[in-house]
């Protein structure tokens, strides 16, 4: 029997910059809401002026965002 399988660590949140023309550039993905929170501003401290997501992968939903542009 063969078939996909998921793995239980798989991460659910991802870190992206959202640019200019509304394309999302992969940063980071991680397992923890907190943990990807507490990450957001200490990557957007290394791209000032961009725009930077949390992005929930399952549902597509955008958790918080960063100033920028």
């Amino acid at each position: 029997m063969t078939g996909h399988v998921t793995s239980m660590r798989e991460p659910h949140y991802d870190i992206l910059i959202d640019d200019a023309d509304g394309k999302k550039l992969w940063l980071e993905s991680l397992h923890d809401i907190e943990a990807a929170r507490q990450r957001l501003p200490q990557l957007a401290a290394q791209y000032p002026g961009m725009r930077l997501v949390l992005w929930h992968r399952k549902s597509q939903t955008i958790l918080a965002a960063t100033e920028g542009y």
